[in-house]
Formats: structure tokens, sequence, C-alpha cells
């Protein structure tokens, strides 16, 4: 009971701090929007070893890391059920590009609830000689090529431990269209992190091991991507599930493994997506009684799914993910895709050899992978559409009979104009939380325009993350601005500056007595000022732009020079409802 009572009084402590900008006297309210990643200068990223306080290692990529500013996306986020101070991050982190020449996984770490974080790489990077890097199986993958490592995910079981889930790789032909094949190189890997016995609050602190649970396979059409995790908190069971792409040799598939020994050992993987077609994006949850759900997003007919229906599939699994019920099509919709803005089919558009007949400049969002999570006994879906008008919103499907059918649909913020994308839903004490991307303020929206731009293709600051809380399991919601300052997502930040991304999704975790979100953000961004001559006329340029004036041209440098800057990162928010 006293320890009870201390971490709520920190916990209360600790959100006084950060000042809530928007509560309301009802209704879900945002803390202040806190910085993860630190790498603008001062302490620096620290070795797996320091996590948790101890160990002294540390080498020229980590003393990098401390001072890039460079970029870091697609972030995760996971509050520890057992002690809500504890909250771990991760994200594809480009630090690690000066020196390794690629991104690999960040990890980051709070123990005040989020009000500071300390920031670390998945050891296993190429230069890293520490004893976790060298005893990591990704090391040697490293050393072949695989040096980027990303899309992580990340949950916690009930006893300290947070399974941190990704794969690394190297960037060759995946499709067999160019007749270059690459040597196998790259997995899909589940990392641990376990408490350090040292104080109540170090769970997820030490580094305890990496284990592979699938290998690319380049030249047999075999890329592992798009990973999902979950644990069954009453057992300790971990259940991993991702992308198999097959490139254009089939429909790709998305195969699971699980854990019964806390993330020693995995089975070998089990594809569960059947007939089913375009398969990607899981998502995975446990309800109470230890069923295991999967969704993803799949097509259903046509010749390797063209043609055919989209929407979300599931399987549910009621022996501890040892089988699984046949993948079926569970809701059909028309995914809100940035593809459709391009006028000639591309994902994303920049400049120069990446312009698109439209003008437009924006990053993908074609990822639109349904999020699942359990509300008592109801599993319930989030994901986003396009509707008759070209409008991305985000629509909520709820289920009652254990994902057999799921007739209660709803809109969860509708809104006349912008558009909503990348939602993810995390229920928790019969409450459901949904965050997602926001174009509302957009004051140049159009549903034929990208997300902020205006119809000559000039970005704009006009996005932000809203928070919407539902108490009656999906009926009615209520919602908020989460960030404090709107972002810019179409700086131009890769393909040589000409391009930009902004990661394929963002995150909400809730356990009882704490919510917190995470998001990639743009606000920290230094812009290229352009000259009299060559004026930066898009407005969402960094410097690759020869109308800009700039002069940096190089995703590997960091270019704070006066011609603009790369200085994308990963910001936090605790949430009330």
């Amino acid at each position: 009971m006293r320890r009870t009572r201390l971490v709520f009084s920190f916990v209360c402590a600790a959100l006084a701090a950060t000042a809530p900008f928007n509560v309301g006297a009802a209704g879900p309210a945002a803390g202040a929007n806190v910085r993860v990643t630190q790498d603008q200068g001062g302490g620096g990223y620290v070795s797996a070893d320091a996590m948790g306080g101890t160990g002294s290692y540390t080498d020229t990529t980590l003393q990098t890391c401390g001072t890039d500013r460079r970029m870091q996306n697609e972030p995760t986020i996971a509050i520890d059920p057992r002690n809500v101070m504890v909250e771990t991050s991760g994200a594809n982190d480009y630090c690690a590009v000066e020196t390794n020449h690629d991104a690999w996984a960040g990890f980051y770490r709070t123990a005040t609830a989020g009000a500071s974080w300390t920031d670390s790489l998945l050891p296993g990077y190429p230069l890293d000689n520490s004893p976790q890097g060298l005893a990591s199986p990704l090391h040697q993958q490293s050393a072949n090529g695989a040096l980027a490592a990303g899309d992580p995910v990340q949950a916690w079981d009930g006893s300290g431990n947070l399974f941190f889930m990704g794969n690394n790789f190297n960037r060759g032909s995946l499709d067999g269209k160019s007749g270059t094949t690459r040597d196998n190189t790259g997995d899909v890997w589940v990392a641990t992190y376990g408490p350090s016995g040292s104080s109540t609050i170090t769970d997820g602190s030490r580094y305890v091991r990496t284990v592979v649970l699938a290998t690319n396979t380049f030249g047999e059409g075999s890329f592992n991507d798009k990973t999902g995790i979950g644990v069954d908190t009453n057992n300790g069971n971990v259940y991993a599930a991702w992308s198999d792409f097959h490139g254009i040799s089939g429909c790709n598939q998305i195969n699971l493994s699980r854990s019964t020994d806390h993330g020693a050992t995995f089975s070998p993987p089990l594809k569960i997506s059947g007939g089913l077609c375009s398969n990607q994006g899981p998502n995975i949850a446990v309800d109470p009684s230890g069923a295991v759900y999967v969704s993803w997003f799949a097509t259903n007919g046509g010749t390797k799914g063209q043609n055919g229906t989209s929407g979300a599939a599931l399987v549910k699994s009621t022996d501890g993910g040892q089988t699984f019920s046949m993948a079926r099509m569970v809701t059909t919709y028309n995914p809100f895709t940035s593809g459709a803005f391009s006028g000639s089919g591309s994902r994303d558009c920049g400049d120069g050899p990446f312009s698109c007949p439209t003008g437009f400049t924006f990053p993908r969002f074609d990822l639109a992978m349904p999020s699942i999570t359990i509300d008592g006994t109801d599993v319930d879906m989030a994901y986003q559409v396009a509707l008759p008008s070209g409008q991305g919103q985000v629509r909520f499907v709820r289920s009652t009979d254990g994902g057999t059918t799921f007739p209660f649909v709803t809109m969860i913020n509708p809104e006349s104009t912008g558009h909503q994308f990348f939602p993810w839903i995390s229920a928790s004490g019969g409450t459901i939380n949904a965050v997602y991307y926001d174009s509302a303020g957009d004051p140049a929206y159009a549903p034929s325009r990208p997300p902020c731009n205006d119809a000559s293709g000039h970005g704009s600051n006009c996005l932000n993350v809203t928070y919407s809380v539902s108490k009656d399991h999906g009926q009615t919601w209520t919602s908020t601005t989460v960030t404090s300052v709107a972002t810019n997502p179409n700086y131009e930040q890769f393909g040589g500056r000409r391009i930009p991304f902004f990661g394929d999704y963002i995150m909400v975790s809730a356990v009882p007595g704490a919510v917190a979100a995470t998001w990639t953000d743009n606000r920290d961004v230094v812009a290229a000022p352009g000259t009299a001559t060559a004026p930066n006329v898009d407005g969402d340029d960094v410097a690759g732009d020869p109308a800009a004036g700039g002069t940096c041209t190089s995703s590997f440098s960091n270019c704070f020079d006066g011609t603009g800057g790369l200085d994308q990162n990963i910001y936090t928010a605790a949430l009330t409802n």
C-alpha cells in the first residue's frame, strides 16, 4: 500500500510540473510537449549498459548521436503497467548515419513519467564494440551490410520486462525487377530489457538479449518488415507478428512467433494470413481471458489481391497462440493513402527527380493498417478511410462477440475540413484512447490536396496530433489537441534532401493510472532561408531545392550552416481523460 501511495504522489507531482496547456473542465487534456530525442547537444546518448545508471562504454556513434540533430521517426511508446513512472519509447534514429551510414533503432527510457528521457541505441549497430553489441546477433548482420534497423514496436509484461521489436536490413533490390539480388542480410528481432534489481523504478533499464525470429532472403523474394507485438500480462507470453513481403512472386503474408519463456526463445514463424493478399501492418491485442487477436490491412479477391476489396483482416487464438482461426476480412474500407495526391500513383512527392505531376510535396501515409485494442471484452479497431470527397478521416469499429462481427461503425471525430491519418488506439479502465495526425487547421485545405499544401504546392505548419476519448465503448467521443505547436510534415529530408518522410505510425499507450502519446514532429527543423534571387518559395524545402538557394544536398550532412537543417524529432505528452 505504501508503494502505491508513493507512486501516485510522484505521478501527480510530475503531471503538475508539466502543466497541461489545454485542460478542460471535462473531457481529455494533454500535458506539456516533451522532446524525447535529445540530439541537440548536452549529455548525448548512453550505451545499453548505462541505461540504469551503470556502465561507462561510449563510442563515436553514441557521442555523435548526442549532437547530430538529424531525423527520428516512426515512434513507439509503452507505459510500464506495474510502475507508471517508467515509460519506454523507440524510433528510426538517423543519428547513426554519420558514423554507421544508415539509421538504427533508437531506444529511449524515462523514470519520471515522461518529464525527462535517457536516449540510447539498440546494441549491435556496426561500430558497437560494447559487450552487449558484440554479443548481439545483429552485429554480424550489420557487418555484412544490414546497416539499417527500425520499425520499432514495444510491449511490457507484468514483471518489469520490456520487449522491443523491429527489423534490420540493407537497402538492396527487393522486388527482382532490376535483376539485382542482395546477400541474405537482415532480420526480424525482439530485444528484452529487464529490471536491474537495484530499485523499484529500474524496469526496462537493463538490456538482456536480442533474439532473431526470421531472416531475410532477398534472392528468394522474402523481406520481413512492418512489425507488431503484444504480451499477455497474466502469463507473460509474448506474441510477435510481421509482414513477409514476397515482391513480385506472390502475395505477402503475415507471420507470427510466440515466446513462453519471457523472450528467451521464440517459436518458428507461423503463417496466419491464409489466402488474403497485400497483407501488412499487423497489430496484436490480448483480452482478459488470454485470447490473442491479430489485425492487419489486407485485400481479398483478384490476382494477388489486385482489384479486390480492401480492409481489416483478423485472426484469433484461444490456446495461447498455438493455433489461429482462419484469416478473414472483418470490415472493408477504402483506405486514405498518399498516392491519391501524386497524379502518378507515387506514394510520396518531392522536388527534382521526386517531383509529381500535381506539383504537391508530401511524405507517404499509405500504411492504412487497423489499430486494435481490447475494451473490457469488446474488440475495437480504428483505421484511416477516404470519404467519397477524398477527405481522410478516422473510423472506429467494435465487436461484442469476440471478433466474429463488427456491426458498430462510427467516425471518431468527424470534421468538415482537414485530413486525419495514422490512428492508434489503446483502452484501459473502460476508456478508449485514440491519437492521430489531424490537419483540421489547414488554411488551404481541399479534399483533393495532401495535408498542409496549397494549390501551388506550398507547404505550411498545419498538422497537429489530436487525442480523442470514449467512455461508452466508442459510441461518443470528445477530443482535444495534443501538440502545442503545429508542424509542417513536408520538409524534404531524404533522397538527397529532395523528398519528405514522416514515418508510418504514431502511438498512444494506456494502463491503469496513466496515458501517454508519442509522435514525429518537425517543429525544430531549420528551413532554408533562400536568397533574393532564389527564394524558398515552397516553404517545405530544407536545403535541397536549388530554388531555395541552399548548398546542403546530402542527408549525410547536418547542414546547420544557414542553409537549413534536418532536426526532426520525437515528442511525447502525458494525457488525461
